[in-house]
C-alpha cells in the first residue's frame, strides 16, 4: 500500500452522504443530528460526507453550513472521518468554507465543480487549487457530470493530481470505465471514491479507494456488510446484498431520492423532517405507497 493510502486508510469503507435533519422550523436540528450519526456509527459505517447532494448543502447558508459540521464534528469526537463539501458556483464561499472546515477538525474537504456556468478546464483547476491553497486540509475533487453539467477528462484529473493537497476524487458516475481511465493515469496514490450507490460493487472491483452514497443513510448495514464481503474475497454474496439494496434503490427511483429517504428513516424512527423547497414535498398518498414498498424489505428496519 502507498504512503497516501496508509496515512488515508482511515477513508475507506461506508461513508454515508449525511442527511441534514431539519426541526419543525425548518432550521438544522442538533439533537435529530446527534441521533442520526450516532446510530449511523453503531451501524458500522466508516464516516460521513456532509452537505453534498444528499445533505442539500445548495440549500442551506454558509452558516448553516458550518454549523452542521460543527455539530457533528462534536458528536463524532475524531471517532470516524468527516469530510465536509465545500462546494460552491464561487470560489470565495467555497475557500471561506474550507478554512471553517480546518478549524472545526475535519479530516478533509471537498467540491464539486462549479455549475451553471460553463467553465473552462482551466478555470475549474484554478478554483480547485484555490481551495486546496486555502487552509491545511486534504481536498476531494468531486466528479459529479449528471449534475454540474461539467464533464472532465482524465487528463484534467491527472493535472490535478499532481496538485499538493488534493488527494482524490469522489466518482459518482455509472462510466466505469471512465472511473478506471482516471485510476490509471493517476495514478494509486489519488484516492478515488465510488458514488453510486446502485454500482458500489462495480466500483470497488474497478478499485475505488471506498464509497461516499446517499441510501447508506437508511441501509448502512447492507452496504458495510458489502464492502466486508468485497473485502473478504466473497463476491456472489457481496453481489446479492447489491441485488437486494438495488430492488430498494428501484423504488427510489420514482421518487426525488431525498424525499424518499427523508421518509424511510422516519418510518425507521428518525424524524428529520421535509426537505427544503423545491424538493419534492411527498404527498399522504405517496407517504402511503412508500410505506408500503419499505414493508416489502424487512431490512429497512421500518416501525
Amino acid at each position: 500500500m502507498s504512503s497516501i493510502r496508509t496515512k488515508y486508510a482511515h477513508l475507506q469503507g461506508i461513508l454515508p452522504a449525511l442527511i441534514t435533519p431539519y426541526g419543525e422550523d425548518g432550521r438544522i436540528s442538533d439533537s435529530l443530528t446527534r441521533k442520526l450519526v450516532r446510530h449511523l456509527i453503531s451501524q458500522g459505517v466508516s464516516g460521513f460526507y456532509l452537505s453534498g447532494s444528499t445533505g442539500e448543502g445548495f440549500l442551506q447558508t454558509i452558516e448553516e453550513r458550518q454549523t452542521f459540521l460543527e455539530i457533528v464534528m462534536d458528536e463524532v469526537k475524531q471517532e470516524v472521518p468527516v469530510i465536509a463539501h465545500v462546494g460552491a458556483m464561487d470560489t470565495d464561499t467555497a475557500v471561506r468554507l474550507t478554512k471553517h472546515a480546518y478549524e472545526a477538525g475535519a479530516t478533509a474537504v471537498s467540491a464539486v465543480t462549479p455549475f451553471y456556468y460553463k467553465h473552462g478546464s482551466e478555470q475549474i483547476k484554478r478554483h480547485y487549487i484555490d481551495i486546496a491553497e486555502a487552509a491545511d486540509i486534504p481536498l476531494i475533487a468531486y466528479h459529479f457530470p449528471d449534475m454540474t453539467g461539467s464533464k472532465q477528462s482524465a487528463d484534467f484529473y491527472r493535472e490535478l493530481s499532481s496538485v499538493d493537497g488534493i488527494i482524490g476524487l469522489k466518482f459518482t458516475s455509472m462510466n466505469t470505465f471512465e472511473m478506471q481511465q482516471i485510476m490509471d493515469v493517476c495514478g494509486e496514490d489519488f484516492l478515488v471514491f465510488n458514488g453510486p450507490d446502485e454500482s458500489c460493487l462495480a466500483g470497488l472491483a474497478m478499485g475505488a479507494f471506498g464509497a461516499i452514497g446517499s441510501t447508506y443513510n437508511i441501509m448502512p448495514a447492507k452496504f458495510v456488510e458489502l464492502y466486508k464481503l468485497f473485502r473478504q474475497g466473497k463476491l456472489e454474496e457481496a453481489r446479492a446484498i447489491q441485488y437486494e439494496v438495488n430492488r430498494v434503490i428501484n423504488e427510489l427511483l420514482k421518487y426525488d431520492f431525498i424525499a424518499f429517504e427523508r421518509e424511510i428513516l422516519r418510518l425507521q424512527g428518525f424524524d428529520t423532517g421535509l426537505p427544503r423547497k423545491p424538493i419534492q414535498q411527498l404527498s399522504q398518498a405517496q407517504r402511503a405507497d412508500i410505506y408500503e414498498t419499505a414493508k416489502r424489505f424487512p431490512f429497512l428496519n421500518i416501525g
